[in-house]
């Protein structure tokens, strides 16, 4: 048995990540759950959160997650599948400050139910990915 999973995250658009970890958490429906090496295999539903991975020199980073699938098997492959995903790197805060702020004009000029549906989910995600970039930095010490 290794010390180590691989973790494996697919998006529709593109092969975001491929790397080993000593630790795994991840936000399921059922809720908060951790992955160490030796874990039992198990497939489970995702949602919109955190996705926080240990590297084997100890460095913590993190991938905001929008909804998917996670899959681990036998051999400690940790596949998600996810619907979107972007890494904490990734995150352009001025752009995601920018679309916060324009989701919540929006939210305030109810005239509209599709556009308050809209700038709704526009909100969430530019609020998680501002959680991903505050949790990197946090930890980037």
């Amino acid at each position: 048995m290794s010390n180590n999973l691989t973790l494996d995250i697919v998006t529709q658009e593109n092969s975001l990540l491929r790397v080993e970890a000593r630790s795994i958490t991840v936000d399921t429906a059922s809720g908060e759950i951790t992955i160490l090496p030796g874990h039992i295999p198990l497939v489970t539903k995702l949602t919109e959160g955190l996705l926080r991975y240990t590297d084997p020199a100890g460095k913590q980073d993190v991938v905001a997650v929008f909804g998917g699938f996670l899959e681990l098997d036998t051999d400690g492959v940790c596949s998600v599948l996810a619907d979107s995903a972007v890494r904490a790197d990734d995150i352009d805060l001025a752009k995601v400050e920018n679309a916060r702020k324009e989701a919540e004009d929006a939210l305030r000029d109810k005239g509209r139910e599709a556009e308050f549906t809209l700038a709704e989910a526009a909100l969430r995600h530019a609020a998680l990915e501002l959680r991903a970039a505050k949790h990197k930095s946090r930890h980037a010490q």
